[in-house]
């Protein structure tokens, strides 16, 4: 299995070689999904790719987050920059770009990215027959579904992550970052919400049901950590395992990478073999938020640290007492030494934190304090006996991969040097390095009888061992022929400048990329780019609704829906859908059936029972599909075939792309505002949503039966007898839903509106409005569709309806504030 550990500078990746990775992954300046890590410019980029060929190793450029319109060129010519730079692979989430690049850049080897939602078999299969050769899953698998997703799908790699932060949100379902604070994860600038603090409470009363022990962080993961599970991920068939962290400090992947490394190389060596107690410390001494094994093993009931969003460091004692000039006499249980840093963990208020300058035992000055001892430290900050004191820097294991990082840090190749000497010849020099490539060069000059100092092997092994400025470290130097000969000392300077340039082309050939034509890589381009033909827009745009319950099918009917989308996951009822009542619905309803089209999950896992496109059966003649999983079964069973935003359709290229496939309808993504929309020119297959409650995540993870019901086994499921809602620091309320699959989703805490822009949407021609009405009540549903169903009439009537007063009247009906989401600010 592949190792690959992540760079977000020069540093990282430095200790990323030298620790021991086989492949790194890294960003550019622009198009990555960390944008606020240092990342790397095209010089930096050429150089990182250049040093990890001549050493063996991989580079993978993140080009993941979602492209707008005017980047398409952009980041075309950057892509070709990239292969021409001998980028090994580049990670990619957006698929109007991933079919760009299978059609302008047909040679450049694609990974999907874990923003892509991969999940299940079909959603593997239809990447790898769009020509994707490696596909991130997503991070909520089991080991028993990647057995499954890697015995259905041969022909693509796979790669999980097995180290580092988790997302509380399936990665690239999540709008929480981006609808309440304009930082949109999918365009690489995620502004962390799920790290942040909430209260837990029920509906309508606003009792807080949290727990106090229990923490305030509801949504923060704890760290993934794989160490112990190399051999059944290695059994289920994955290809590379990846280490998550361009955001951390080089020293962090220098640490975890080794360890990796090490288990790594033992296991060729013992296919049984168990790491040691001390490799698992040494990564929860460099960053732990706790450690999990994630989804990977089911029923794993430590996913979350809800005490601490941060570094908790490891446990080394309790406070003995404090006196009031604050000098603190802690009782260790692990080694503390000179430049730790500690912090205290107390009942109330602010954590006081310390670096170790001083520190005594018995009242003695020491370096270290070790495990039974009394260690007395001056703190800042007022604690109390008993309290738990952590080490959240430990000062020796850092200096230690400090030392890992150095370039001469086995990161130097090992060469050996011939030399074939005899009076009256040229001198040959012969470099070779281990892996068998060979080069040999001669002086100008001819080897004549020295009439002192002869040429011997320390001066031979000083001037051809002069490799400081490359990447190659002379290790044997063999000596043929006379012992009593001179060549001029510049001249065999200049041999040994020749052999190192020589090895480096002869070690890189294989590994360059074969240049590409820039004419026809233009022209190929230019065709690409080339804007669709318009299609015929609608007279008048339908008037559309997505709901989650048949009660609010018929409301939708009686009330002037156009088109009705049913949720087929249970949302709220937590109960699927069966047969028998889609049966019913559509006797009662048989002039209207075609009205309705049922809206298949964004998530099925292999190891779901539920089988929703059994449950469809042959009822209906359209289906809207919420993953890639689903789009070739919709689009070979004949339905007329919808895409939800889900997918992420933000430019125009992903949405001429569905269309070219057969899909007859897109609802565009959320986040994109009305001068990108504009940009799009024709809207005639788009659907846009104009009121509702967006769904911000939608997680594997339940939180409601984490704090509430117990193991998921035995949930005592409070969701079925109230609602509920998480509020933020700034009192911002979040209603938290399930489905039938126990999955869990957090809803905006203000409904979008856009009564009152209905002209300015309306003039774009879009193929329908969407009303997002998952939340409200059968009742509350009908009117809004009536309100909007008649301002609709008035406007394509011509008059000018007082669209306020609709605002006001939809205010009456509605349980929270209201917002025109991005349509006006967009996002970063």
């Amino acid at each position: 299995m592949e190792l690959l550990a992540p760079a977000g500078n020069w540093d990282s990746f430095i200790a990323a070689i030298n620790n021991g990775a086989d492949a790194i992954y890294l960003g550019g300046q622009l198009y990555s999904a960390r944008q606020s890590a240092g990342n790397f410019d095209s010089k930096q980029l050429r150089e990182a790719i250049e040093y990890a060929h001549l050493r063996d190793r991989k580079v993978y450029v993140t080009v993941n987050t979602l492209i707008d319109n005017n980047e398409f060129t952009e980041v075309l010519d950057y892509l070709f920059e990239l292969q021409n730079a001998g980028a090994d692979a580049v990670i990619l989430q957006d698929m109007g770009l991933l079919n760009a690049v299978r059609t302008v850049l047909p040679s450049l080897r694609i990974h999907a990215s874990t923003q892509m939602t991969i999940h299940n078999q079909d959603g593997a299969a239809f990447l790898r027959n769009q020509g994707v050769k490696r596909i991130v899953l997503a991070r909520e698998l089991s080991l028993a579904d990647i057995t499954a997703i890697r015995s259905a799908v041969n022909e693509a790699e796979l790669e999980i992550f097995v180290h580092g932060a988790l997302c509380y949100c399936y990665s690239g379902q999540c709008l929480f970052s981006s609808m309440v604070g304009g930082r949109s994860g999918n365009r690489g600038r995620c502004a962390q919400p799920c790290r942040m603090p909430y209260e837990l409470y029920t509906s309508p009363d606003q009792h807080r049901v949290m727990l106090p022990e229990q923490g305030k962080y509801l949504l923060s993961p704890a760290d993934l950590c794989l160490i112990e599970f190399l051999p059944e991920l290695q059994k289920a068939g994955v290809a590379s395992l990846k280490i998550e962290g361009r955001m951390k400090r080089p020293e962090y992947v220098a640490v975890v990478t080794k360890a990796y490394r090490k288990v790594l190389d033992s296991l060729q060596d013992d296919p049984a073999f168990e790491p040691d107690p001390a490799l698992k410390d040494r990564l929860l001494r460099i960053f732990n938020r706790n450690f999990s094994s994630g989804y990977l093993i089911a029923d794993n009931t430590e996913l979350l640290s809800t005490k601490r969003p941060n570094n908790r460091g490891v446990f080394v004692g309790r406070v003995v007492d404090q006196n009031r000039e604050m000098l603190t006499r802690i009782k260790l249980s692990d080694t503390v030494s000179l430049g730790d840093g500690l912090v205290v963990w107390v009942g109330q208020g602010q954590a006081p934190a310390s670096i170790v300058r001083e520190m005594k035992v018995a009242g003695q000055n020491v370096g270290e304090a070790c495990s039974g001892e009394i260690m007395e430290i001056k703190l800042d900050g007022r604690v109390f006996a008993n309290d738990r004191v952590f080490k959240t820097h430990d000062e020796k294991l850092l200096s230690e991969a400090q030392q890992s990082m150095r370039v001469d840090a086995g990161s130097r190749i090992p060469v050996d040097a011939e030399v074939y000497i005899s009076a009256g010849q040229a001198l040959r020099l012969v470099m070779a390095d281990r892996k068998g490539n060979r080069v040999e060069v001669a002086t100008h000059a001819l080897a004549q009888l020295a009439d002192q100092h002869p040429l011997n092997e320390e001066i031979l092994r000083q001037k051809i061992g002069r490799l400081g400025n490359t990447p190659f470290e002379l290790k044997n130097l063999n000596i043929n022929g006379d012992r009593d000969l001179l060549v001029p000392f510049s001249d065999i300077n200049d041999a040994r400048r020749r052999a190192v340039d020589s090895l480096l082309q002869k070690i890189l050939q294989d590994k360059q990329a074969v240049p590409i034509d820039p004419m026809v890589y233009w022209s190929e381009k230019d065709r690409f780019l080339k804007p669709p033909q318009s299609g015929e827009p609608m007279q008048k745009p339908l008037l559309t609704v997505l709901v989650s319950s048949i009660g609010q099918v018929e409301q939708a009917l009686a009330n002037g829906a156009d088109r009705i989308y049913l949720g087929m996951e249970g949302l709220g009822a937590r109960r699927h859908l069966q047969k028998s009542q889609i049966n019913e619905l559509l006797k009662l309803n048989l002039v209207n059936a075609e009205r309705i089209i049922p809206v298949l999950p964004r998530i099925h896992q292999p190891g779901d029972d539920y089988s929703y496109r059994e449950m469809l059966g042959d009822h209906f003649g359209s289906v809207m599909i919420a993953s890639w999983a689903d789009l070739e079964w919709a689009l070979q069973s004949g339905l007329e075939t919808l895409a939800d935003y889900s997918l992420n359709i933000f430019n125009r290229y992903t949405l001429r792309y569905l269309s070219q496939l057969g899909v007859s309808s897109v609802c565009l993504s959320p986040e994109l505002n009305m001068e990108q929309l504009a940009n799009f020119g024709d809207l005639h297959n788009v659907e846009l949503i104009v009121h509702g409650d967006l769904i911000l995540m939608q997680s594997q993870y339940c939180l409601l039966g984490g704090v509430l019901g117990g193991s998921k086994k035995n949930c005592n499921a409070p969701c079925v007898s109230q609602g509920y809602y998480i509020k933020d620091s700034k009192g911002y309320e979040f209603p938290v839903v399930t489905d039938a699959d126990c999955r869990f989703y957090i809803f905006n805490s203000r409904t979008l509106c856009m009564i009152e822009d209905l002209p300015r949407m309306m003039a774009m021609a879009p193929a329908s409005l969407r009303i997002e009405g998952r939340l409200m009540t059968a009742e509350n549903l009908g009117a809004a569709i009536q309100l909007y169903r008649q301002a609709l009439n008035e406007l394509l009537q011509g008059a000018k309806p007082e669209l306020s007063i609709y605002k006001q009247e939809l205010s009456s009906i509605n349980n929270s504030s209201f917002t025109k989401g991005h349509y006006y600010r967009g996002v970063l």
